[in-house]
């Protein structure tokens, strides 16, 4: 068998590899929560079954700022900032979507925590 032939499979893996990585990921980008932005916002909405639901709209509505909307990814995946100086526990979640209501907003992260990330999650039903 020519070498050619026998280094073929190391080479299709080598070049599917990069599309492989990404397949189906998420555009997260660790460089992005430093502490100037402020706390990271994430989380994922879903539906009463638990299917991740892309392209709803997520609101976080902070008390005394600027509200902000992110919008879920093929994977139900949202991931933003407010600004510095906003208290995570200042901050209202909801989430919505055409032909869906919300069913429930679950806050992961512990209100009074301090961290620099803060999960909640949201349920759509369809409607």
């Amino acid at each position: 068998m020519p070498v050619m032939m026998r280094c073929l499979p190391f080479f299709a893996a080598v070049l599917l590899l990069p599309s492989l990585a990404y397949a189906g990921g998420d555009t997260y980008d660790g460089a992005n929560d430093t502490a100037a932005q402020g706390p990271a916002y994430f989380g994922f909405v879903k539906d009463a079954a638990g299917k991740a639901v892309m392209g709803a709209k997520v609101h976080l509505v902070p008390k005394n700022s600027a509200p902000v909307t992110l919008t879920s990814d093929v994977l139900g995946l949202y991931r933003g900032h407010i600004r510095k100086g906003v208290s995570p526990d200042d901050v209202v979640t909801s989430c919505e979507k055409d032909g869906f209501k919300q069913v429930s907003v679950y806050r992961r992260t512990p209100a009074g925590s301090n961290s620099m990330f803060n999960e909640t999650d949201c349920t759509l039903q369809a409607q």
